[in-house]
């Protein structure tokens, strides 16, 4: 395909060895991020709604606000009046790139297969996001994920997933209720000891009981899970949900009736949910939706980093004053609004400055702190060739307790709608893993500054997915012993690693904590001040945390209840979006 392997880069150093860099392995976003425009405001000097935090749920707020049905809310018709009929709205990014925990690249040689640094899949049990997706005709496709041909490799003993039904496989001591099942069965089982009918629970039924659920005479709200799931199957038991689960922060110690409720609707319910793909990559869908947020007459301004808002009187009229930085110079601007939307993430806004009005509430920052963040990391490796069909995998996952914990075959370049079938490159997604172990892969990073925090003196870092050799190295070592001496594995020819634990994001996704009650605290987020037109989106304080689902649904009902925007048309007003 004339472009180098790893190995040729790593000639081309001769001397520095395991340790290289590779650092022209980086492929492209997805699509071209928005082009920054000047800020302007109204003629009054206030803008009528500034968006903070051009993520998914920033991007569908500011669409929102001037798409189709934004005429049909009183409270814009009054702003729109304003101003002759034109609504200001300005969405303020502090970054250089449009999406947020949304992050796609795609890999040279690979015009059809995006690596999803970030979110990478939505369910079908996502109704808002399923339909957005259609109305704004973004391509679509299946997600596989566990294939019965596809390993585990668990305590040095390889099978096949299909094996868990096999007690004399499963190298575990399991209690006799969960022996012959898979991980997610058993979690499932556990889950329905305390809610018979859990598996066909929507998120809905789950609301109602969070308040009243109990076990033994505790609120499950006030129980941690890994204390639960001990107490119900003991430590072994305990030990083959966290591996073989693949997923950590899963089974830690968080909310209980919000990790059953998580469980279950993304991961074991009955039937399973479908989980589905972009085509063209997941940062797509925050592209688009500010795509036509500019076509409406909205402007989005780049590289605008918010470092404190205040209350300000402007001609009698309460307004908000946004401290910004512009970067790369570090010029400072004052921008002020009659409405702030903060679509932020937990750590974006702690790192606020301290005497922000926000910060004088007690219950906010109660409120604030009442979701714990949880690491997670990706690391993608491009191949020449799909090495995995030569053992019999295809697509879907491996999981291990190695470092690696998730393995998925992304696919081939020549096997996607509309690309050249001799084309075999291939992209698999080497490592999907969270908590301590996305330490491991840190410590093999060569950026001395990636816990750092943000300063308000320099520009917020580029996202930069380059994998460093020496990280490279350890994950072929991995893959190896996951796959076993029959896997002939290449050098990869391009890799890229993403942590999101770096600021300003502070994490990947967030879990509630142990007394929390949710049900009050994500009302109270969306409008945190009452005598305020501040608001506040995203998927920390979600139904749904951690998916795009969680962040378009708080999104949503903060337009409905604070802006009185009309259900759009293209979501049933049946639809439940959350408490």
């Amino acid at each position: 395909m004339g472009k180098p392997t790893r190995r040729d880069l790593l000639k081309a150093s001769a001397g520095l060895g395991a340790a290289t860099v590779i650092d022209t392995a980086l492929g492209t976003p997805a699509r071209a991020s928005a082009r920054s425009q000047p800020p302007a405001s109204g003629g009054d000097g206030v803008v009528d709604v500034a968006v903070i935090g051009a993520g998914v749920s920033g991007a569908y707020a500011a669409w929102r606000l001037l798409g189709p049905d934004a005429g049909r809310s009183r409270t814009i018709r009054q702003l729109r009046r304003r101003r002759g009929g034109r609504l200001a709205v300005r969405l303020f990014e502090s970054s250089e790139r449009v999406g947020g925990r949304l992050f796609s690249v795609t890999p040279p040689g690979m015009p059809h297969l995006h690596a999803e640094l970030g979110g990478m899949r939505y369910l079908s049990n996502h109704p808002v996001v399923a339909d957005l997706v259609e109305y704004l005709r973004l391509p679509t496709g299946p997600f596989p994920v566990d294939e019965p041909q596809n390993i585990a490799y668990l305590r040095q003993h390889r099978f096949t997933l299909a094996q868990f039904a096999d007690p004399q496989v499963v190298p575990y001591q399991l209690p006799p209720a969960i022996q012959g099942m898979t991980p997610d069965d058993a979690l499932l089982s556990v889950i329905e000891r305390f809610f018979p009918n859990a598996a066909s629970m929507d998120h809905q039924a789950w609301d109602k009981v969070k308040p009243t659920a109990t076990a033994d005479g505790r609120h499950l709200y006030n129980i941690g899970f890994w204390n639960l799931l001990l107490d119900a199957i003991g430590q072994e038991g305990y030990t083959f949900l966290h591996d073989g689960f693949g997923y950590g922060s899963v089974v830690d110690n968080v909310n209980s009736i919000e990790a059953m409720e998580a469980s279950v609707a993304d991961f074991v319910g009955s039937p399973p949910p479908q989980y589905l793909l972009l085509r063209n990559g997941y940062q797509t869908m925050p592209e688009e939706l500010v795509r036509r947020f500019t076509a409406e007459g909205g402007s989005v301004h780049l590289h605008h980093q918010v470092r404190r808002i205040d209350r300000e009187t402007v001609d009698g009229e309460q307004v908000l004053s946004l401290a910004l930085t512009v970067w790369p110079e570090g010029r400072r601007l004052t921008v002020r609004a009659r409405h702030v939307i903060l679509a932020m993430p937990q750590r974006s806004i702690e790192l606020l400055d301290p005497d922000t009005f926000l910060f004088a509430s007690n219950q906010f920052l109660s409120d604030l702190g009442s979701v714990i963040p949880r690491p997670a990391s990706k690391l993608f490796l491009g191949y020449d060739r799909p090495w995995w069909q030569d053992i019999g995998l295809n697509a879907g996952r491996s999981v291990t307790d190695l470092p690696l914990r998730q393995v998925y075959y992304w696919g081939v370049e020549g096997d996607q709608p509309g690309a050249d079938p001799a084309n075999r490159n291939a992209l698999m997604l080497a490592s999907y893993n969270d908590l301590n172990d996305v330490e491991f892969w840190n410590e093999l990073l060569r950026r001395p500054d990636r816990l750092a925090p943000v300063a308000v003196t320099r520009p917020p870092r580029p996202m930069d997915a380059a994998a460093p050799g020496t990280l490279v190295d350890e994950a072929q070592r991995q893959l190896r012993e996951l796959h076993g001496p029959d896997a002939r594995i290449p050098e990869p020819t391009s890799a890229y690693f993403q942590d999101w634990v770096q600021d300003p994001y502070g994490a990947a996704y967030h879990f509630w904590q142990v007394g929390a009650k949710s049900w009050e605290i994500m009302p109270r987020m969306r409008h945190p001040v009452s005598d305020a037109n501040l608001y506040i989106c995203g998927s920390a304080w979600s139904t749904g945390q951690g998916w795009v689902y969680g962040a378009l649904t708080q999104a949503e009902l903060m337009l409905e209840q604070q802006f009185g925007l009309p259900r759009p048309a293209w979501l049933s007003p049946d639809v439940y979006l959350g408490p």
